[in-house]
């Protein structure tokens, strides 16, 4: 007992020697006591996600600044990647941030219905041009985003219609459409360097118009046109004449143009054809499509190693209809039936894949972004519009929007 007595004298004095444990000191006259749950600012919370479990939980609130538009009817889509891409309504630019899942209205606010897009280049996510003709479809205005459709950008154009491109930001293309009748097709050749501010006319092969030239021919039906860089581009087309490919090229920016001699492949040298603009996948390498017209309709695509000095054919599909090009070695010949054809080496060799879905009289369009994944685009005459996509290259469709 003097033992315990004596050990708590000594912890009194030891905490009495290093100060009070809690010391109140008396207020002012006339204050007033401060809370005891002291003013702290909102703090900064530094969140680190937990592993993904089996169950998600839904967001409650939807993250995009555009707004939603549910099962929009689609009449055209270019996809980017597996994520993103755009696509045209009918009276609206849409843009989807998951696949094709959700669809956002990015249509400009001054924009109340087109008819069609007279054309169209989605460079990226964020930056992306369309043309609206104008109501006699000679000139038109030209839209341009940099924001993903958040905000638009306005100017008037000297053309309605055609092909456009843009390099980079600045640096732009545009195959006009003047007028087409019995088997020809007038056009004129504009660029721009601001981004489609202003545009240059450096071609034109109308003969009614002054400065005409016909080194790109009056004759036949202009499918596109692409430039690789500043002063080699192409154009192609179709023309009913027999073992000929419509390939004209540029090399001094479209000012002069000349028939570009490819060779048919074995079986077709007496074919008619017609051919789709290049892509180019590197200063060197590039691949365009040619549908062959003769006893049994078949598809071939051509290569360049090159920079499109020169294109080899290479093994016909004997199936016609849409295709899509992925990249220079993925490509697809679709004609909406049970089976399609696919190509993993540049269309050297094909492969029959049997698809769960037949719109062999609706399909519009389809496109891949890589080997596996791709959209397909149906309409009917109702009209009613479906888009599809597969992940596991084109054997297995789901309905996006029934």
């Amino acid at each position: 007992m003097k033992t315990k007595l004596v050990f708590g004298l000594l912890l009194i004095a030891a905490l009495s020697a290093c100060g009070p444990l809690w010391q109140v000191n008396p207020l002012p006259p006339g204050s007033v006591a401060p809370s005891l749950v002291p003013n702290i600012a909102s703090p900064t919370f530094t969140i680190t996600p937990l592993p993904a479990t089996a169950t998600s939980i839904p967001p409650t609130e939807t993250p995009y600044t555009l707004p939603v538009v549910a099962s929009p009817a689609l009449m055209s889509i270019d996809m980017l990647d597996e994520m993103s891409g755009w696509a045209a309504g009918e009276a609206s630019i849409l843009r989807t941030e998951d696949g094709g899942v959700t669809w956002l209205n990015a249509t400009p606010a001054d924009v109340s219905s087109f008819g069609y897009l007279g054309a169209s280049f989605f460079a990226d996510a964020a930056t992306a041009w369309f043309v609206l003709p104008s109501a006699d479809y000679t000139t038109g205005t030209l839209y341009h985003t940099t924001d993903g459709g958040l905000s638009w950008t306005s100017n008037a154009v000297p053309f309605s219609g055609g092909s456009l491109q843009f390099l980079d930001a600045q640096a732009g293309w545009m195959l006009a459409a003047l007028g087409a009748g019995a088997g020809s097709e007038a056009v004129a050749v504009f660029q721009s360097t601001d981004a489609g501010v202003t545009w240059k006319q450096v071609y034109v092969n109308d003969p009614t118009v002054a400065g005409s030239s016909g080194s790109l021919p009056l004759s036949g039906q202009k499918s596109g046109m692409t430039f690789l860089d500043a002063a080699h581009g192409w154009v192609t087309g179709s023309v009913p004449m027999d073992s000929y490919v419509y390939l004209f090229s540029t090399q001094d920016g479209g000012y002069s143009w000349a028939h570009q001699e490819v060779s048919l492949p074995a079986g077709f040298e007496t074919a008619m054809t017609s051919a789709d603009v290049p892509r180019f996948f590197s200063s060197m390498d590039g691949i365009f499509h040619a549908g062959l017209y003769a006893a049994n309709s078949s598809t071939v695509f051509y290569l360049t190693q090159d920079g499109g000095a020169t294109w080899t054919p290479t093994f016909p599909v004997n199936m016609w209809g849409h295709y899509t090009i992925a990249d220079l070695q993925d490509v697809w010949v679709w004609d909406g039936g049970p089976t399609m054809q696919v190509s993993h080496d540049s269309g050297m060799t094909w492969n029959m894949i049997n698809t769960n879905i037949n719109v062999a009289d609706t399909l519009m369009t389809i496109d891949f972004v890589n080997a596996t994944t791709g959209w397909a685009l149906t309409g009917d005459a109702t009209p009613h519009y479906s888009l599809y996509k597969t992940t596991d290259g084109g054997a297995t469709w789901m309905a996006l929007i029934p």
